[in-house]
């Protein structure tokens, strides 16, 4: 009494089924692509939730890099520091040789014929790191109270000669000037 017809169940069924097959064809069209392994989709589901590379190596490079230049602009942001480095690298100073000089003094003063020339040496060495140190924290700070009349110079001129004591090759930030180059 409350069933349904026979004809009108087979027709309900074959409508079914023939959605069925018309939404499987449309999914399979707009795919395009192979399915993917069990690894490479564990491997991308990882990588969306965690956001990391999927090569390890290339993230690791990539985190470091970004940890460094964060904590390069930290420590050496800022106008007036830039301004700073490009006046210390603008020239030579005495004091990026210091090292190298006190190698040698300390060789040559193993020679003792030489040992009281070695003295002598080391104090003219230590008497024009500090002139030339002087003359540049001075050199440097007259010039940025110039160029930046508004800005908190800080210890801009320690910065400056402590990077005056660095090898050129080491410094960071990279030196943007030549030798001679003006800034």
């Amino acid at each position: 009494m409350f069933r349904k017809q026979k004809s009108t169940v087979e027709a309900d069924e074959a409508a079914k089924s023939q959605e069925s097959l018309s939404a499987q064809d449309a999914s399979q069209t707009t795919k395009g692509r192979p399915t993917p392994t069990r690894r490479e989709a564990e491997l991308a589901r990882k990588q969306r939730l965690s956001g990391i590379n999927a090569n390890p190596k290339l993230a690791k490079r990539e985190s470091r890099q970004r940890d460094f230049e964060a904590a390069t602009e930290r420590q050496h942001g800022g106008p007036v520091k830039a301004f700073a480095r490009d006046y210390v690298d603008s020239r030579f100073r005495t004091a990026e040789f210091f090292i190298i000089f006190a190698v040698l003094l300390f060789v040559v003063a193993s020679v003792p014929s030489i040992a009281l020339l070695s003295v002598i040496l080391w104090l003219v060495m230590l008497v024009a790191i500090v002139i030339d140190s002087t003359l540049l924290v001075r050199g440097v700070k007259k010039e940025a109270r110039k160029r930046f009349p508004n800005e908190d110079l800080g210890r801009i001129g320690w910065y400056s000669l402590m990077r005056s004591m660095q090898f050129r090759k080491w410094r960071l930030p990279k030196p943007r000037l030549k030798r001679g180059q003006p800034f």
